[in-house]
């Protein structure tokens, strides 16, 4: 009668030495890329691309400089009342502090916040 080898469930684990131990070396040292470090580099990868996503659409007055007049969605015109010289950012007598460029007193864009009252 003929003895077979047992069969391993876990054959990922033969290539591995014992040099490469998970927790000493890196993804890209190691032969076989482990369920573990798959999970941080993508978790890393993720917070790096949404950090990076968020400082680029930050346009707003928390943002370094100031905003193009189309991503204000500037227009010299009012909307529903609302104008560049009722704003607290309106500087006189055409400035203002978040959008570049020259400002209409009757202008209106997406950063509007009214005088206090």
């Amino acid at each position: 009668m003929r003895r077979r080898k047992p069969r391993s469930d876990c054959s990922w684990r033969k290539t591995m030495s014992k040099d490469d131990d998970v927790n000493h070396g890196s993804a890209a040292s190691s032969r076989v890329l482990s369920r573990r470090n798959f999970l941080k580099v993508s978790v890393t990868g993720a917070a790096i691309a949404s950090a990076g996503g968020l400082s680029a659409c930050m346009t707003g007055p928390m943002a370094a400089g100031k905003t193009t007049k189309a991503l204000a969605r500037y227009q010299n015109t009012p909307n529903r009342g609302r104008r560049c010289g009722g704003c607290t950012h309106f500087r006189e007598p055409n400035g203002c502090e978040i959008v570049a460029g020259a400002i209409s007193p009757n202008g209106w864009c997406r950063f509007h916040e009214p005088l206090p009252a």
